[in-house]
């Protein structure tokens, strides 16, 4: 999962530019820790259900997904990932971030809020 986070890390400094990450500034380090812990993760379980959905990079090939993922997304997933973080901390809801302009809609955020409960949930077939 190195080339995972080296790719995100390629992106940094664009999410570091986006007015959530400035709003939060103080946040973004526990966030870069909590990635390499939790987002890691995240990203895993999003290839996972990718794969069970019929995707076949995401079933033979998850981390090449996961980088493609990433790719396409560049930023705006640090975004997400980030909101997701701040709503998981109990720093911010996600109607709030979505009605200050911080995320782009509620689709993308409620995807990662969604997976992090999977992950947060005992029990669950999370990865």
């Amino acid at each position: 999962m190195e080339h995972i986070l080296r790719e995100l890390k390629q992106y940094w400094p664009h999410f570091e530019n986006a007015d959530i990450a400035k709003a939060y500034h103080d946040e973004l380090e526990k966030f870069e820790t909590w990635i390499k812990e939790v987002g890691l993760k995240l990203l895993a379980l999003r290839a996972k259900e990718a794969a069970e959905k019929g995707n076949p990079v995401a079933r033979d090939y998850p981390e090449e997904y996961i980088k493609g993922l990433i790719r396409r997304g560049q930023a705006k997933i640090l975004v997400n990932m980030f909101a997701a973080y701040l709503v998981s901390k109990g720093k911010a809801t996600q109607y709030w971030l979505i009605k200050n302009k911080f995320v782009a809609g509620g689709e993308s955020i409620a995807t990662w809020i969604r997976l992090l409960k999977k992950i947060y949930t005992p029990n669950s077939s999370a990865v």
